[in-house]
């Protein structure tokens, strides 16, 4: 029978094992991703089942959102983490990899060798599915889920079914990821996708997306419901893999089937789109960022795991490279992880930023999740790259989050409005 990618990414890690008179199967995770304020739920859990790590050197744990703490309770959580780790001899003789302030999970892990094209990745956060940009099955579960995968090494997953997404053409200047994430949010709606695999493509047709952007579009599957986003590899996927010190997987059919069942196919042309952003209070409710220009702006925030990367980064110091923002204004920056942070340190584009009158923070989860270093007070409004707005998200709950891409995020730190970056770029 012909196969999606996730059929078939799924299937090989299928241990035999189905739930009488039910379509759920067990399956063998390849790796585990786990961070500090998620893995510190189970800890005590863990320790009162007296058993051993089921497989410690598949686990992929990193501090992040605490790290460093930015209070005295986040900082014991760090601790009840960091002592787990101890324990368990994560990332030294037991194995494993275990890295504290490198950045962001999701980012860390995809610059990682350990993120392997045609493996199968469950992460302890909804944003795991980042890792899908590499053509991997990545999906994220509650701690309960991951704290029965650390004692037994198996998961229970319904293989779902799947929407092809076929991007066309080359995108314009002025698009970014984000703007498509936001296109893919404003055709699914927040729940739209419940369930299904979101298999993308990339058409011959036009110059490949970016991986920083594909990126993007699979973080963001999981926030119109998706399981999983998925992109179909390509020799862009294996540059960048490579890159990283993969080793590219031969073995593996990292195709889906002709003739595989889709319950849905779309097809976007990149090469028209508006720019994209999303007003509150979800990132589904989506227009063009033209039909709400012009409203004030309190703070622009530049980070978190769908928009830190080098592409966000640059693109704010293009636009901002040799002019200064209102100082009444916040710009903060927050790279999605040292390697990120190096490369925006080598090329320029922090220098010009601090120039024009931003903040850079140290990689983490920072202001995207309401943590620290960026949060809102009542009554304003932010224009972030972050993947969601719901009220209270980065802070009081009567602030206001507009989503969008770097080009738009740094055009409206320049004019202190809500901008269109085709006004201002050059």
């Amino acid at each position: 029978m012909s196969q999606t990618l996730t059929e078939k990414v799924l299937s090989r890690g299928l241990t035999g094992r189905t739930l009488d008179g039910s379509e759920w199967r067990e399956v063998e995770p390849d790796l585990l991703l786990g961070h500090d304020a998620t893995i510190a739920l189970v800890v005590d859990r863990f320790a009162d089942a007296d058993k051993p790590l089921a497989f410690p050197e598949r686990l992929f744990l990193v501090a992040d959102h605490f790290a460093p703490p930015s209070t005295v309770d986040r900082a014991n959580v760090l601790r009840r983490f960091l002592d787990f780790v101890e324990r368990h001899g994560i990332g030294g003789p037991a194995g494993g990899t275990f890295q504290m302030m490198q950045g962001i999970c999701h980012q860390v892990l995809v610059e990682s060798p350990r993120c392997v094209p045609g493996s199968i990745v469950v992460g302890a956060d909804s944003h795991t599915t980042m890792a899908g940009a590499l053509g991997a099955f990545a999906t994220g579960m509650g701690s309960t889920d991951i704290l029965a995968v650390l004692q037994t090494g198996t998961t229970w997953l319904r293989i779902p079914p799947s929407d092809r997404i076929v991007l066309e053409g080359s995108m314009a200047p002025h698009l970014r990821g984000k703007d498509l994430a936001l296109w893919m949010m404003r055709t699914y709606g927040e729940g739209g996708a419940g369930w299904k695999a979101l298999e993308f493509e990339d058409c011959t047709d036009g110059d490949p997306i970016p991986m920083d952007s594909r990126l993007t579009l699979t973080n963001m599957s999981v926030d119109c419901g998706a399981v999983n986003g998925i992109w179909v590899p390509d020799d862009l996927t294996r540059r960048y893999f490579e890159s990283n010190g993969g080793v590219w997987p031969t073995d593996a059919d990292l195709s889906p089937d002709p003739g595989a069942t889709y319950a849905a196919e779309h097809r976007l042309d990149v090469t028209n789109l508006a720019p994209q952003i999303a007003a509150p209070y979800s990132p589904a409710n989506v227009s063009d960022v033209a039909a709400v220009a012009g409203e004030r702006v309190h703070q622009v925030f530049i980070g978190s795991c769908a928009g830190g990367r080098i592409e966000e980064i640059a693109d704010a110091a293009s636009i901002l490279r040799g002019r200064r923002i209102d100082s009444r204004l916040k710009l903060v920056v927050t790279p999605a992880s040292q390697a990120v942070y190096r490369a925006a340190m080598e090329d320029g584009s922090l220098t010009a930023l601090l120039d024009a009158g931003a903040v850079i923070t140290n990689p983490s989860c920072g202001a995207c999740g309401g943590i620290d270093k960026g949060l809102l007070a009542a009554g304003e409004v932010c224009v972030s790259t972050s993947n969601r707005n719901f009220r209270g998200r980065m802070g009081d709950v009567d602030a206001r989050v507009f989503l969008g891409s770097g080009l738009t995020a740094a055009a409206s730190a320049l004019t202190g409005r809500i901008t269109d970056p085709r006004e201002v770029m050059q």
